[in-house]
């Protein structure tokens, strides 16, 4: 069973990172509903993140919430799930794609370190 909870928070890190790294990465103005579309998508990909990872600690018990890159970690979410609510209402606003493609690229950017705390596990 946590097999299957680690593979779906992996999916769901794909459902949040895919849409982020697709706003950072397209040149120019997007269509409105475009760029809507693909905040929800890593919106929820977000919550996946949360569900399965919440799963996965209380499968595992207390054994990596004492360390430093499990509380790093969790700060980083919440860091990344303020920026992520703060481009959701940027992609409601015209003109504000060089500000929604900078925040994708900060957010994809942490995403990134989570992994490498998750995956390395270094301190």
């Amino acid at each position: 069973m946590y097999s299957l909870v680690v593979a779906l928070h992996v999916v769901s890190l794909l459902f949040c990172a895919g849409p982020l790294l697709a706003l950072a990465l397209v040149p120019g103005e997007l269509s409105p509903l475009a760029v809507q579309r693909l905040s929800r998508v890593a919106s929820f990909g977000l919550l996946g993140i949360l569900l399965t990872g919440i799963a996965a600690v209380a499968m595992t018990g207390p054994a990596f919430v004492h360390t430093g890159w499990f509380r790093v970690s969790v700060v980083l979410f919440v860091i990344i799930g303020g920026l992520t609510g703060w481009l959701r209402r940027l992609t409601r606003k015209p003109g504000s794609g060089n500000t929604v493609r900078t925040l994708a690229w900060t957010i994809t950017l942490a995403l990134a370190v989570v992994v490498y705390l998750m995956e390395g596990k270094p301190f």
